[in-house]
């Protein structure tokens, strides 16, 4: 009987034993992973504010990319307003030169229109 009270008793605290380790293995397990989730919190978060630095940059480029497309359609708008002014005047001028050999004073070249469309 006696021996069956020492097995019983060692087997008990075998038992509290291997639940001593398990729980001591187990306690420093969460650490890791709760520095872990930290870590990806942070990875994360760096990320987002890489992504939105990302962003900002390209609407910058593409607020410089249009402000250059603005000046070249201006200068374009500039150099055909004065082509076609100049062509307007030689076409006034061709069409008034017969006239103005028969009525020498009478008719004026018209000025070409200064709006732009």
């Amino acid at each position: 009987m006696e021996n069956i009270f020492l097995i019983g008793l060692a087997a008990f605290c075998a038992g509290i034993l291997v639940g001593v380790i398990l729980s001591s293995i187990s306690s420093r397990r969460p650490v890791p992973r709760k520095h872990h989730t930290e870590l990806i919190g942070a990875r994360e978060r760096i990320l987002a504010g890489l992504k939105q630095n990302h962003e900002k940059e390209i609407m910058r480029e593409i607020f410089r990319a249009t402000d250059a497309l603005n000046g070249e359609l201006d200068h374009s708008l500039r150099l055909l307003t004065k082509s076609m002014e100049k062509l307007l005047v030689e076409v006034r001028e061709e069409r008034l030169e017969p006239d103005c050999d028969k009525e020498a004073g009478d008719k004026r070249p018209l000025r070409p229109s200064t709006s732009s469309a």
